[in-house]
């Protein structure tokens, strides 16, 4: 018996493994020299030292060749490197939110593991070094939109525990707004802001925008 492959041809089952085999090592590689390119390359952009392509790669061990293999610009790679910090984020909203009492807890703990990436002293320098090393452009659209809605969807369940009559949207609501929040107080002083109340006003924001969905 035969088997259509994505590129039209025919093939049989053990022939299409035969394939899989050959493709599995370069794939496995491939995982390495991207993961290996965004550590070096996060260690860089978050210290605010020069990122070059050429320092990138100096870094990774790896050539130029390899980098514009996976990326095709500075850019580009720049926007993994944010995209991968907001996995980061993502797992540790979670991980937070997973650890509180009740949906009130949270919300609170939620908003409050948002905020800290631009209260904490060392992640704010970080971030704002990640962000100047794109011109100011802290991520391509779509990757900020990926963010909004995972931030979202972890919300969700406290939000919609809470009583909310919408949960995705008001979660993606309270998402975008938290978010908004944490790329203002990022560029200020944070002596010039009180992080408890910056957390208490958003959880507020929401708790009345909820009673009255």
């Amino acid at each position: 018996m035969t088997t259509e492959n994505s590129a039209g041809s025919t093939l049989s089952p053990r022939a299409s493994e035969a394939v899989k085999r050959s493709l599995t090592p370069r794939q496995e590689a491939a995982s390495r020299d991207v993961d290996t390119l965004i550590r070096c390359g996060r260690e860089l952009l978050t210290r605010g030292e020069p990122a070059r392509v050429a320092d990138i790669v100096a870094a990774a061990g790896l050539s130029n060749d390899a980098f514009y293999r996976y990326f095709k610009s500075k850019g580009d790679f720049v926007d993994a490197v944010v995209e991968e910090g907001g996995h980061r984020l993502v797992r540790y909203l979670r991980h937070k939110i997973d650890q509180a009492a009740d949906p009130d807890a949270a919300l609170r703990a939620g908003i409050a593991a948002v905020l800290n990436q631009a209260v904490d002293p060392e992640i704010a320098a970080a971030t704002r070094n990640v962000v100047s090393s794109a011109g100011g452009r802290s991520h391509a659209p779509k990757v900020r939109e990926d963010l909004e809605k995972a931030v979202a969807e972890v919300l969700a369940g406290p939000i919609a525990d809470l009583g909310s009559a919408d949960p995705q949207r008001d979660s993606l609501t309270t998402s975008i707004l938290l978010l908004a929040v944490m790329e203002h107080l990022l560029w200020r002083d944070a002596s010039t802001f009180d992080a408890d109340a910056e957390v208490e006003q958003i959880v507020g924001y929401a708790r009345r925008g909820l009673r009255t969905s």
